[in-house]
């Protein structure tokens, strides 16, 4: 009897990382900024030969809004689907995030806020 208790024990488990690795239990889609569909923006950068303090942003981006479970390098990755090899690394996610959103931690994000993340798929 221990042996059967056992076995299926043993089955559950295996089924569920089968599942959790296959289909997953996090949500699959991102939603769009509430204000229509999500567009691509890209700044243009401006030559002069003055010193400027604010730094001139040159990299396109989107504007999503936080779902529970995702975090600044799932989105990203979300956003670049079917691009490999993924264009940027983890360091360069990192820091163009906080140069687009103010200086905001990666870590600091919240569920429902509508942030800017890096899209590098012109690349």
């Amino acid at each position: 009897m221990k042996r059967i208790g056992f076995g299926l024990i043993i089955l559950i488990i295996l089924y569920s990382v089968y599942y959790d690795l296959t289909i997953g239990t996090l949500p699959n889609g991102l939603t769009a900024a509430p204000d229509e569909t999500v567009e691509i923006e890209e700044a243009e950068s401006v030559m002069t030969n003055e010193v400027s303090e604010e730094p001139v942003i040159t990299e396109p981006f989107v504007e999503v809004v936080v779902e529970p479970g995702y975090t600044v390098l799932s989105i990203v990755e979300h956003l670049h689907e079917g691009i490999v090899p993924f264009p940027a690394s983890i360091q360069e996610v990192i820091f163009d995030f906080k140069h687009l959103n103010q200086g905001i931690e990666p870590e600091n994000i919240q569920i429902g806020e509508t942030y800017k993340f890096p899209y590098y798929g012109n690349q």
